[in-house]
């Protein structure tokens, strides 16, 4: 169930981040011009950066660490016991 909702938030921050920068561009468009609409768009896209780069790293560091905990449950398999 984790790794379902893991992958939801994955595919959800990269929905958020299109959200982000069309919603700048539409912003962007409303008050100026095509100028507007391009520097909207470079707003979008920063923001987009900003917010959804952090949440990124989150979901990173996440798999990551599933991996390191794998390879330390194979190692520890591996070695032999010594009492």
């Amino acid at each position: 169930m984790n790794r379902l909702l893991a992958n939801i938030v994955g595919f959800l921050n990269g929905l958020l981040a299109f959200v982000f920068m069309i919603g700048g561009a539409l912003i962007g468009h409303s008050q100026f011009d095509a100028m507007g609409l391009v520097l909207g768009l470079v707003a979008g896209v920063i923001f987009a950066i900003i917010i959804c780069g952090v949440l990124a790293i989150f979901i990173s560091m996440r798999n990551e660490l599933i991996t390191i905990r794998h390879l330390l449950n194979k190692q520890s398999q591996q070695v032999p016991r010594v009492i």
